[in-house]
């Protein structure tokens, strides 16, 4: 198991399809995750939209369907509890550094229930699948953090900060969206793919999570 991936069993997802398509007409009428109270867009572009999320005890969001493939990293930990299509709820506490993964058509309500609310930068995945697309300059080399990936699946590749004592040019081959924090405040910037440069833009002495888009 990849370290801080969130795994979601296949048949939770597969349970959600099927209820949101024997709905009918209804699905239709739901509304996306976002926007909403407490998400606040980072940045938007043809190929992501990025949402700094809280969830504030005692505020459930309205009952909503994911219309993209989601990832993220949580950045203050926290609990919620989670609704879905038939009823049931489940309690789910988040440490903070673990990865988002979840399918477009999830469907379902989010009530935080810690004091200190759970916190995370959201990635909208737009597309249908991945582009394809890279930019890989003659004589530069890839940017890689020096370890495995924290999540590798056909949308996206997420690597934790790569804390590199000497930094060293390189490039970015995919569009890359980077996310670091700010205190408490969930930072993203979006890195074309083609970018060279030596050290990502962020905040001094802030770690970065970075997601190349595939």
């Amino acid at each position: 198991m990849l370290a801080g991936a969130i795994i979601i069993p296949a048949m939770r997802v597969i349970g959600a399809l099927v209820s949101v398509v024997a709905l009918g007409g209804q699905a239709q009428t739901l509304p996306p995750p976002f926007p909403r109270p407490n998400a606040v867009k980072l940045l938007d572009n043809d190929r992501a939209q990025v949402w700094k999320v809280a969830w504030p005890k005692g505020q459930p969001t309205a009952l909503h369907r994911h219309v993209y493939d989601v990832t993220g990293v949580y950045t203050e930990p926290g609990d919620r509890q989670i609704t879905a299509l038939d009823g049931s709820k489940r309690q789910v506490s988040t440490a903070a550094g673990g990865i988002v993964w979840q399918f477009k058509g999830l469907t379902h309500i989010e009530e935080g229930t810690s004091d200190d609310p759970l916190r995370a930068v959201m990635i909208e995945l737009k597309g249908d699948g991945p582009s394809g697309k890279t930019v890989k300059p003659a004589g530069v080399p890839e940017f890689s953090s020096g370890a495995l990936p924290l999540l590798d699946n056909d949308r996206v590749v997420v690597w934790g900060d790569p804390g590199a004592a000497a930094p060293v040019r390189h490039v970015h081959a995919r569009d890359t969206v980077v996310v670091w924090t700010e205190g408490r405040d969930g930072r993203a910037i979006f890195l074309p793919a083609g970018t060279e440069h030596t050290s990502e833009p962020i905040g001094a002495g802030a770690k970065a999570t970075l997601f190349e888009l595939k």
